[in-house]
Order: structure tokens, then C-alpha cells, then sequence
């Protein structure tokens, strides 16, 4: 990829994903996309057209100004038109990433269309804003919904299986801009027991919200608490507590006691060091206690994880 260090390998790819004019700014032609893998992935001062990013293997690590923003293939990242970002892979490991970004007059003609029809897709409900024909989407992750992943793997399918002379790419990217939409849309639905009837208010809270999951899957490693999540959301504990668990259908706890189990399954398959220093590097201290946590979400002991693990992969 064009301004990506490392090395790739192109799975998938057609228009135009990156490229300059002749004074340097970001211009758009077609619409494009590319699957592609990546080790040692590393992106600096990079400039994208309005782009989704999914993740398929491993994590992207997005610094947009002061956040970091994790993509895997439990959340996705849409990024505006003109946003500056760099990007590098979590512990330099292999990614795996499915990139769609999308012309500006195919936007423009998209907005214009839903806009003036009675399908109500664009309505007010939605948490991005739409100046003109121009959509504006807030800089957080999304979680990737099962029918979401569905609708992704099927898109893939379809591009890896039929020749471009089959392929309308001009549906496709129809459909994919309209999933999106949607999964914005949606969002709503969590706020039905909140209490909350303004539109201004739900965009804030959920805009409050999102900052401190992000921060947390930027910091779970550390000992971070509800008071310090708190601040960095601009809420008081209990509204926070309460409207994270009603949000994002878990609570903050339990969602770091997640991301931990899941990096520590990480370092168990792809790490050779012990389970005390696996242990102290997902941020607990005490060995039996994370052993006892690991062993009640997944069924089995560390140890005995890495060893079914590694079976599965040396296996004849």
C-alpha cells in the first residue's frame, strides 16, 4: 500500500485507495477497496478520503490527534474526509485489514438521493450530521454487530469468488455505505431506556461514552478505575456506570476483565514467555487470580490453553 511501511500482501483490491494530485491534496476518482495483510504495518501522517476500516486479524492501532483507536474484528473505525492519522499494528503483529473508501461525488449523489426519498434512512435519528451532502461521522469505534460481520464476510466472498466482469462494485459500495448508515442509526436503540428525548443530548452522551471505551481499550492493561473512566467521560460515576452498562450492553469492569483475557489468549499463542509474566502483562498481579479468571471464562488453565492451542497448530 502506497505510504504503508512493511510488508504486504494484497489479497483484494480495485479503484483507487491512496494517492496524490499534483499539489498534494487527497483527490478522488473512484471508489476503492483493498483486503490486504501486513507485518511490521506502520502509517505516518497519513490523509484518507471518507474510508471504513474493519479489522480481520490482529489490531490496527489509529492515533487521530490525541486518540488511539483500536480496529480488530470486534470493532470498526469510520474515518472523514481529510482526517490525518498514523496507524501501526499492536505488538507488531500480522493484520489483517479490509479497507472501503468511497469518492466524493458517489457520496454526495448517495446522501442526495436517500435524502429526498421516503425510506427514511438518513433521518434525524442519526449520530453523524450531514452538512449539505457532506455526512459527518464522530471519530469513535463501532462494535462490529454479528449481522454486520455477516454482511462484511459475504461482500468478501463475493469479490474473491467472481471475476469483475460479474461484480456490481457500484451496488456494493451502495450496500456497504447504507450498512453503515444503519449501524449509526441503531446506535439510538440503547438510549430507549435511558430516559433521554433530545437528539443533542443522546449525540453527547454517546460521544461521552465512546471516549472512555476507546481510552479503555487503549489503557486496559493498566489500572485504570471507574473514578479515572469517569473523568475522561465528563460524568459522574454512577451516570457513568449506569448508562456504559446500558450502552454498550456491559459493564466497564467487565469489559477491561475482556480485552484482558482476550490479549492474554494472544501472548499464550504467539508469546513463549510464562503465564506469570503473560499474567503481569495483561495488568494483574496475582497469578492465582488471574488463573481462576481465565480458567471460569474459558473453560481451561493457561497452561493447559497454550498447550490445546499449540496441538491444534503442530498437529499432523
Amino acid at each position: 500500500m502506497i505510504g504503508y511501511q512493511g510488508q504486504h500482501t494484497v489479497h483484494l483490491k480495485g479503484g483507487q485507495i491512496y494517492w496524490r494530485a499534483e499539489h498534494g491534496e487527497m483527490q478522488g476518482i473512484n471508489n476503492g477497496f483493498a483486503l490486504f495483510s501486513s507485518k511490521n504495518l506502520l502509517g505516518e501522517h497519513q490523509k484518507t478520503r471518507l474510508s471504513l476500516r474493519f479489522g480481520l486479524k490482529g489490531t490496527q492501532q489509529y492515533h487521530i490527534e490525541d486518540a488511539q483507536l483500536n480496529v480488530n474484528r470486534n470493532q470498526f473505525l469510520v474515518m472523514n474526509e481529510g482526517t490525518e492519522y498514523d496507524v501501526v499494528s499492536q505488538n507488531n503483529e500480522e493484520t489483517t485489514m479490509l479497507a472501503f473508501c468511497f469518492n466524493e461525488n458517489f457520496v454526495s449523489d448517495y446522501v442526495n438521493f436517500q435524502q429526498n426519498t421516503t425510506d427514511k434512512l438518513l433521518d434525524e435519528n442519526g449520530l453523524y450530521n450531514l452538512n449539505g451532502h457532506t455526512p459527518e461521522f464522530p471519530l469513535h469505534t463501532l462494535g462490529v454487530s454479528e449481522k454486520l460481520s455477516s454482511q462484511i464476510q459475504s461482500i468478501i466472498n463475493v469479490k474473491q469468488n467472481f471475476s469483475s466482469d460479474i461484480v456490481d462494485d457500484y451496488s456494493i459500495f451502495n450496500e456497504v455505505l447504507s450498512m453503515i448508515f444503519c449501524q449509526f442509526n441503531d446506535v439510538f436503540k440503547s438510549f430507549d431506556n435511558q430516559e433521554i428525548v433530545k437528539k443533542s443530548t443522546k449525540v453527547e452522551l454517546y460521544k461521552r461514552l465512546s471516549i472512555a471505551r476507546d481510552y479503555i481499550q487503549a489503557h486496559f492493561t493498566e489500572n485504570i478505575n471507574l473514578n479515572e473512566l469517569s473523568r475522561v467521560a465528563c460524568l459522574s460515576p454512577f451516570h457513568f456506570h449506569r448508562a456504559f452498562k446500558q450502552t454498550f450492553k456491559i459493564t466497564p469492569k467487565q469489559f477491561v476483565t475482556y480485552l484482558r483475557i482476550e490479549y492474554a489468549k494472544w501472548l499464550l499463542i504467539n508469546q513463549k514467555t510464562s503465564v506469570q509474566s503473560v499474567c503481569q502483562a495483561v495488568g494483574f498481579r496475582d497469578v492465582s487470580s488471574f488463573t481462576r479468571l481465565f480458567t471460569s471464562r474459558t473453560g481451561t488453565t493457561p497452561s493447559a490453553f497454550r498447550k490445546k492451542v499449540s496441538g491444534q497448530f503442530f498437529a499432523v
